[in-house]
């Protein structure tokens, strides 16, 4: 008997934590920024048939383009429009006040974590790490042009701030 009332007062204090939607920072970035869907956008021609069946993707989210895009690997044109979508992704999260800024490598995760510890640092970039120790070409694509498009978002606001 007491081992069933212990079992479901661990049950109950488990719901009610897991309940709390106070995320930290880097929860946050990951889940607001990296996960945001944006419903309006039209799924891309063609991934249907490159993805397997249960990978139902309709890339309206920068993690659904970062996670999918090496399935596209050998059809540069597919590639080329989830790289296109990533792009459009970043602007509009830039956009919104919240540029993204995609890392990869070793001991990335952390590094993106310690960044992201205070989210109104350095033009409020949020880092996302994409990859850890093995890294595809086509997430290095898809890195560079996010990361390229937003540092020069950022570049020309503050040259426009700095004119006024």
């Amino acid at each position: 008997m007491t081992k069933r009332i212990l079992f479901l007062l661990l049950f109950f204090i488990n719901q009610a934590f897991c309940q709390d939607k106070n995320y930290s920072n880097p929860d946050k970035a990951f889940i607001e920024v990296f996960g945001k869907c944006y419903n309006d956008l039209s799924p891309i021609e063609g991934t249907e048939k490159l993805l397997p069946k249960n990978k139902n993707v309709k890339f309206r989210s920068l993690y659904q383009c970062v996670s999918r895009i090496t399935y596209a690997e050998n059809d540069k044109k597919i590639e080329s429009l989830i790289l296109k979508r990533a792009v459009e992704i970043a602007v509009r999260l830039y956009s919104e006040g919240t540029p993204v800024y995609l890392i990869y490598g070793m001991n990335s995760s952390n590094q993106a974590d310690s960044e992201n510890q205070i989210l109104t640092d350095d033009n409020n970039l949020v880092f996302m790490s994409v990859g850890e120790c093995v890294v595809f070409n086509p997430l290095i694509k898809i890195s560079e042009a996010v990361n390229n498009t937003t540092m020069e978002l950022i570049n020309n606001s503050k040259s426009v701030k700095n004119k006024k």
